[in-house]
């Protein structure tokens, strides 16, 4: 959800209605909207979490890109994609990163 939605939720809940109303309005599950209003209730303040996880090697274009080279070259292995995309592109990646893509 992004803050401003977040606060619009807040708003919504701290009007009267429903917890299970809220969360269907904004598609998301009734524990978020639980949280974000134990969390304004605690903090008055509603931000959001830091993402945990591995950072993004490539972006959606570069992305785009390992999916046509290897779709160009179906017979090519993920190793051989690797360095294909590595040279065209500049950044090193993995071939694990062009298994997942």
């Amino acid at each position: 959800m992004e803050d401003s939605e977040s606060w619009r939720a807040v708003g919504r809940f701290g009007a009267g209605q429903s917890i299970t109303n809220v969360a269907l309005f904004f598609g998301v599950h009734h524990s978020v909207i639980s949280r974000l209003w134990k969390q304004f209730q605690t903090k008055q303040r509603v931000v959001r979490r830091p993402v945990g996880g591995h950072p993004r090697v490539t972006i959606r274009v570069e992305d785009r890109y390992i999916a046509i080279v290897a779709k160009r070259n179906r017979r090519v292995t993920s190793t051989r994609v690797t360095s294909m995309v590595t040279a065209s592109i500049g950044k090193a990646i993995t071939a694990a990163t062009v298994c997942r893509r």
